[in-house]
Order: C-alpha cells, then structure tokens, then sequence
C-alpha cells in the first residue's frame, strides 16, 4: 500500500528519455559530492557556449565533497540543462522539477566549473517522512525493487563506506549587517554566475587579511615610538 501511495506522489512523465538503473553504490562512488537539502528557487541561464541551463537553488543542510565550511556557505547552485529564456525554449525530459521547501537529495558532479545534477532526476532523491522512518525516494524509479528506496541511516552509511566522510552538518551562518542595518548579500557556495569557489579565491581573501594585519601592526610600532619619544623629551624637561 505505501509502495502504491508513494508511486501516485512521485510518478513523472519522462517521454522519450530513457533510464537504466544504476546502483546506489555506484551513483555515490561516480558523483563529485553528495548533498540534502531544501529547494529554493530556480532560474534559466545562457552559458557561454550558447546553450541554455537551468540553475536550481538549495538550501544545504548535510553534504560531503562540497567544503561547505571551508567556504562558510550553506546554498548550492546546482545546473541541468534546457529551460525557458526569452524566445529560446529547450526541453529536457527527466530534469527533476520541485516545489520550494521540498527536501531531496542530489548526486552532482563539478562539470567546467559548475555543478551540475548527476544523471538528471536518476541522481536525485525525495525525502519523505514516514512514521519515525526516513526513506530516500529516487525521482525517476520510485519503486524499483534495489534502487527505489533506501532508508536515510543506509544511505549515510554507504556514503561514509565509500566517500570515507560523513554526510556532515551544513552550520547555518548568522549574516552580519552594515552599520545602516542593511543585510549582506548572500552568496551561495556556487557563487551568482553559477561557477564553484575555489580554494585559491579563498586564499587570496586570507592573503589580504594578513596583509592588513601587518600594516596595522607597523603603524602601531610607528606611534608607539613617537609616544616614547615624547615621553623621553618631556622626562630631560622634568630633571633640567
């Protein structure tokens, strides 16, 4: 009965794609990374090659291969491709669709810079409460027999067995605001034109930094100096 439920909520129509199911092992082992969250939004893009892509927002709350605390991000841009912009119109059977707030869980490979969702919607799971149970649902093969569902607690610990890493909490960051009030904007892991961060970015903001610091440490050497020597004249005064 709950296998018949489950196929009414997440059957799709999937035209003249065709999918061939794939192992969860094998989806963990082949993906970039591995995430569950929330979905935002979306929006359709044109990529510099000319072609259109649809990039999907989420809100992370677990993940491994994404560094999520190196970056101190906790949203994800994530691409498939066709969509809808302006006159230009290309449709995709078996990209995922989502409503906002709904919980999956997304296979992503780092394609060009970009992540993009692992074999569409094969790579992706719903996540669904049911009772004090947790079931991972495939969009695409809801009720196949070794691929349609997988209990949460399996699932992370293939994860683990495979990636060698937890599926690890995603810290939900209080952004500070300017002294007007006004918030900062949000910057998801992805960055705004869909591309990952990488590691030299972030070690060029430490590099700044450091270079700050240094020169806040030598002005302080500088006025300490021109204290002490005030100090020094106003002493010979005091003993002449």
């Amino acid at each position: 009965m709950i296998r018949f439920i489950l196929l009414l909520v997440f059957s799709a129509s999937l035209g003249a794609t065709t999918f061939k199911p794939q192992p969860i092992e094998q989806q963990i082992t082949e993906s970039d990374g591995v995430f569950q969250g929330n979905y935002l939004k979306s929006e359709t893009v044109e990529l510099e090659n000319g072609t259109l892509a649809t990039q999907m927002i989420f809100k992370m709350s677990k993940e491994v291969g994404l560094q999520s605390d190196f970056f101190g991000m906790d949203e994800v841009i994530v691409h498939y491709p066709g969509g809808k912009l302006g006159d230009k119109h290309l449709k995709v059977e078996g990209v995922p669709e989502f409503i906002t707030g709904e919980k999956v869980v997304l296979f992503i490979r780092s394609i060009e810079n970009r992540y993009w969702g692992m074999n569409l919607g094969f790579g992706t799971y719903k996540v669904i409460n049911y009772g004090n149970e947790t079931v991972l649902v495939n969009y695409i093969f809801p009720l196949h027999p070794t691929v349609g569902q997988i209990g949460i607690q399996d699932f992370e610990k293939l994860v683990k067995k495979i990636k060698g890493n937890n599926l690890k909490i995603v810290r939900t960051l209080e952004y500070p605001t300017t002294p007007d009030q006004s918030v900062v904007q949000r910057v998801p892991a992805s960055g705004t034109d869909g591309q990952n961060r990488t590691l030299a970015s972030k070690s060029e903001q430490l590099d700044n930094q450091e270079d700050q610091s240094s020169l806040n440490v030598l002005w302080l050497i500088v006025a300490l100096g021109f204290i002490g020597g005030l100090f020094r004249m106003s002493s010979r005064k005091a003993y002449k």
